[in-house]
């Protein structure tokens, strides 16, 4: 008679969704900056409606964690601009308001400061919507400060850009 012992072992997993590339595109034709987390989509934007690849902006997540909100992403067709908002009040005034579509929600970013993450800086520039984690970045551009939208993680080792 052979007898076998089974043992269980239960693993609670509080750790967060792996990390994804928030890619960075600029059209200078219709001058917006444009995020994904798509390789597709951003492939198709560069390869067929003139955006330039810029590299990756920053890691967000996939799905909701606890500590982050949805950063939505809407576009004006007419302006073309895409405006990335974690404010759903934002994103319906813009809509409703300003002529903006929803195009739903690029990713999830930290609220606020969490170990590891970078602050994610919106500007404003006449008709494009501009965001990065390097500070320096944001202060040589032509933009206007508009405050943080959220927490990234850096796209590379060593921590948040200059």
């Amino acid at each position: 008679m052979n007898r076998f012992l089974v043992l269980g072992l239960m693993v609670s997993s509080t750790a967060l969704a792996g990390p994804v590339d928030l890619y960075r595109l600029y059209s200078g034709g219709q001058s917006d900056h444009f995020y994904t987390t798509s390789m597709d989509e951003a492939f198709h934007a560069a390869s067929r409606l003139g955006y330039v690849y810029e590299g990756v902006a920053g890691k967000c997540l996939s799905t909701q964690e606890p500590g982050t909100v949805p950063l939505y992403r809407l576009y004006h067709a007419s302006v073309g601009d895409h405006l990335y908002t974690t404010s759903w009040q934002e994103r319906d005034i813009a809509i409703v308001t300003h002529g903006y579509a929803n195009e739903g929600v690029a990713c999830y970013v930290f609220a606020g400061q969490a170990a590891g993450t970078c602050p994610l800086y919106r500007l404003w520039g006449s008709s494009d919507h501009f965001y990065t984690l390097s500070w320096a970045e944001a202060l040589s551009s032509r933009y206007a400060y508009e405050g943080v939208t959220g927490y990234l993680y850096a796209p590379g080792f060593g921590g948040c850009p200059g």
